[in-house]
């Protein structure tokens, strides 16, 4: 993606994008985040997944989480999509469209 500024332009990798949407994810309460301490099999059973795509110069975020079982799914993912947005538009510029979350299960 890239942002024209008054002084030049600034690309940024949708990788970089991708890796700001999980860690907002990952801030937010009953969010499963992989331990620093697990092999590769469970960190990406267990990690957020993230996939930002650009339509019409504005981002579309498509991640996917694993949420704890003692949680408000409802509220947390609307805590989900506030924070990547926010954290997003904070650090790069850029304008966020949607944050679609999927759940595909809760984590005991």
């Amino acid at each position: 993606m890239a942002n024209n500024f008054r002084n030049g332009q600034v690309k940024i990798a949708n990788e970089i994008l991708d890796q700001l949407a999980i860690r907002a994810s990952e801030e937010v309460y009953g969010v499963c985040a992989p331990k620093s301490n697990d092999n590769k099999l469970n960190l990406s059973q267990h990690g957020p997944k993230s996939t930002v795509s650009q339509v019409d110069g504005k981002l579309l975020v498509d991640l996917t989480v694993n949420l704890d079982k003692n949680v408000n799914v409802k509220k947390t993912v609307k805590a989900i999509q506030e924070n990547v947005v926010r954290v997003i538009e904070t650090m790069t510029g850029l304008n966020v469209t949607r944050v679609n979350v999927s759940v595909p299960k809760l984590v005991i």
